[in-house]
């Protein structure tokens, strides 16, 4: 999915903006409703391995995240919140980074049972889409790979979760010892469709009559926690890009459907994550005859798979050794519609937090391709801080 980048020229517009929204004015400086905080994540990487012939390594300190957010208060059934989401250390002077607003909504609560939310925001897909900005909260110093922010200008993210919606209705409903949760939006189609600042048409319009409709159904008991996620929305496939190279498929808008499945739960100082997102679409006669076509040219037999679906998966298991200290083990899958594009991690991490708004991390990393393409070793230090 792709990020804007703000031009140098507008640095100041993004920072008249960021003062402008999160400096109280004086009637709000008195208002004990308005609160504003974030956090960031500040990270150090060593990676080495092999990409085909050729020997690959970085060593580099990146700062790939910091969240600044703001929420108040407006009334006895209604609440405001705005999130501001710089990635991978924004700098318009250097040309590097990027800055969006992540989120900026209204909501209206009739007690637990409904709450309905309008603006920009995030919407409630699996179990890990809501709370993947909070990097102080996880264990991990990368996150699943579609939910890795930091990974956006590299991993078509958007593909296999939604990452924006515009109206929401939410709540959970008792049921005995189980509570159930529930949601339901509406928002744009694929960034894909939305009006560039290029376009004649306004920037950030969605040019599509066609629309992203969503929910989740989910279950609480204790400390257990499942549910089932579900999109329809359209997807541009006139091309593909993976590992640099761009096919010009042609196959033009197709309906997309991501099903999704969560599954989290503590067993005394365990702790276990686990989700899977298959990616489907539905595509014409016409349309699987122009891939099957597409598939035969020269070159492209290694490179495009029997079909244009996706699937993504992991699992996460953890330990708390003390209230302060855990470690966990993770694994990543990621299918994607190449032949042989099967992308794996295996990562073994360690957690210390030294004070409550402070967690650093440790973490080693193996990713691999099915194919053999790929195979690299990482070694990642962070400190998510709170403020």
């Amino acid at each position: 999915m792709p990020t804007s980048r703000i031009s140098p020229s507008r640095a100041g517009l993004v920072a008249f903006a960021l003062i402008f929204v999160f400096t109280p004015s004086p009637a709000n400086a008195q208002s004990d409703d308005l609160n504003i905080y974030g956090y960031f994540q500040a990270q150090y990487s060593h990676n080495y391995g092999e990409f085909g012939p050729e020997e690959i390594g970085t060593r580099t300190f990146r700062l790939p995240q910091l969240n600044v957010l703001a929420a108040k208060n407006i009334g006895a059934d209604f609440n405001a919140f705005v999130n501001v989401e710089l990635l991978n250390g924004f700098n318009t002077g250097a040309d590097f980074g990027a800055a969006r607003i992540g989120e900026a909504w209204a909501q209206y609560e009739q007690g637990k049972s409904l709450k309905v939310k309008g603006g920009l925001l995030i919407p409630e897909f699996n179990n890990l889409n809501e709370i993947k900005n909070r990097t102080p909260l996880l264990p991990y110093t990368s996150r699943p790979l579609v939910y890795e922010q930091s990974f956006r200008s590299t991993v078509a993210i958007g593909s296999y979760v939604p990452q924006r919606a515009y109206l929401q209705a939410h709540g959970s409903l008792p049921a005995g010892d189980i509570r159930v949760d529930y949601a339901a939006y509406v928002g744009n189609s694929s960034s894909q469709y939305l009006a560039s600042g290029n376009s004649q048409t306004l920037s950030g319009t969605d040019t599509t009559y066609t629309k992203l409709f969503g929910g989740r159904v989910g279950v609480q008991y204790r400390s257990l926690k499942a549910g089932v996620s579900g999109t329809i929305d359209e997807a541009n496939l006139r091309r593909f890009s993976y590992l640099g190279t761009t096919v010009p498929a042609g196959l033009g808008d197709v309906d997309r459907y991501r099903i999704g499945g969560d599954l989290s739960f503590d067993f005394g100082d365990f702790f276990v994550e686990s989700e899977i997102i298959s990616v489907r679409h539905s595509l014409t006669d016409k349309q699987e005859t122009q891939w099957d076509a597409l598939r035969q040219q020269p070159g492209l037999q290694d490179l495009l798979g029997e079909n244009v679906d996706q699937l993504f998966y992991y699992g996460m298991l953890g330990y708390n050794i003390t209230s302060k200290i855990d470690v966990n083990v993770m694994y990543n899958g990621l299918e994607t519609n190449r032949a042989s594009a099967i992308f794996r991690i295996y990562s073994v991490g360690v957690s210390y937090r030294p004070v409550f708004p402070v967690r650093l991390k440790a973490e080693y990393r193996y990713n691999e391709t099915a194919s053999g393409s790929l195979s690299q070793n990482g070694f990642n230090f962070a400190a998510s801080v709170t403020f």
